[in-house]
């Protein structure tokens, strides 16, 4: 009477993301491992890992990143601790501080960021390059 019906399939039914959805993750949040998602991350917690995201990631005031962040645009007010490949934007806001190298089409920094790294820009048509270990 209750039980599952004869044809009835137990895989896992995939659900599509719009790219317009956003996954936040509040202050007092802890996470270890890599964070893969396909819109867009408010990161205020802290994170030990890296990030891939196909959409825009914003690192809060009280957000710390340590791991590398690959993304299409991205946001920066708290700290982050490894290297940046943000295909089209990054914006540094006063506040942040950033250890590792940069990647990006357009860069901006406004006054009183930190950023102790190498900042590599790309031209418009040229593909964002992974680093290579050696």
């Amino acid at each position: 009477m209750f039980g599952k019906k004869k044809n009835e399939d137990d895989s896992e039914k995939l659900i599509e993301v719009s790219a317009d959805n956003l996954t936040m993750l509040t202050i007092g949040t802890i996470v270890k491992g890599i964070i893969t998602i396909a819109g867009g991350l408010h990161l205020e917690g802290t994170l030990e890992g890296d990030i891939i995201c196909k959409g825009k990631v914003v690192i809060g005031s009280q957000g710390k990143v340590k791991g590398n962040v690959n993304c299409d645009i991205a946001v920066l007010y708290g700290s982050l601790q490894g290297d940046i490949h943000a295909t089209n934007e990054l914006y540094m806001r006063s506040g942040c501080m950033v250890k590792g190298d940069v990647y990006t089409r357009k860069l901006e920094i406004e006054p009183n960021a930190r950023f102790d790294g190498v900042c590599n820009t790309t031209g418009m048509n040229a593909p964002v390059k992974e680093k290579t270990s050696k």
